[in-house]
């Protein structure tokens, strides 16, 4: 009976690193790739008028620009599209290789990344035609992940400590009944 508590305790013991497998928060569980929560994380806005739609990402200090025509859905080129907010002020370089728009301005990244809503005036001429369209793109605060990493630390040490409890009663038990029998250990 001694034996089979002993080992007992020792399984749980070398079961307490295991828990760390299960104990990893609000990770998706093969929902979705992990690099696409990034892309899901980024600030986005939206902008319709009766001529363009238009939406934007910031993520990894670029702010990235789609822009389409609104009635036939196709991609605008070679725009000029200028942006404001407050009293920056940056210009948008189109990329043919993805067909987007991108802000790479330092200040004006910098700015749009602090947390709060930030109003956006975005001016676009395409040909003959221009628009002036206005969107919000909201930063959230960071997420401070510490509460679940110790939650995770003291489930951790918790099990750790009962496993270690339970190793040291049945040694003591054992002990216990070895002197009552006789037997010297």
């Amino acid at each position: 009976m001694t034996r089979k508590l002993i080992r007992w305790a020792a399984a749980c013991l070398l079961a307490v690193p295991a828990l760390a497998v299960f104990a990893h928060g609000d990770e998706p569980h093969g929902d979705a790739p992990h690099a696409d929560a990034a892309v899901e994380a980024s600030p986005r806005f939206e902008t319709v008028t009766e001529s363009f739609e238009l939406v934007g990402r910031l993520q990894n200090a670029v702010l990235t620009l789609f822009i389409n025509r609104f009635e036939t859905n196709e991609p605008v080129l070679q725009a000029k599209v200028e942006l404001e907010s407050g009293d920056l002020k940056a210009l948008a370089t189109f990329q043919a290789q993805s067909g987007a728009y991108v802000v790479t301005d330092p200040k004006f990244v910098a700015a749009l990344s602090q947390p709060g809503s930030h109003p956006l005036v975005v001016t676009l001429t395409a040909g003959q035609d221009a628009d002036l369209m206005e969107a919000t793109l909201t930063q959230a605060a960071p997420v401070d992940v510490a509460p679940a990493g110790l939650k995770r630390t003291t489930l951790m040490l918790l099990a750790g400590g009962v496993g270690v409890a339970v190793v040291g009663v049945a040694v003591w038990r054992t002990r216990q009944r070895r002197a009552a029998v006789g037997v010297k250990a």
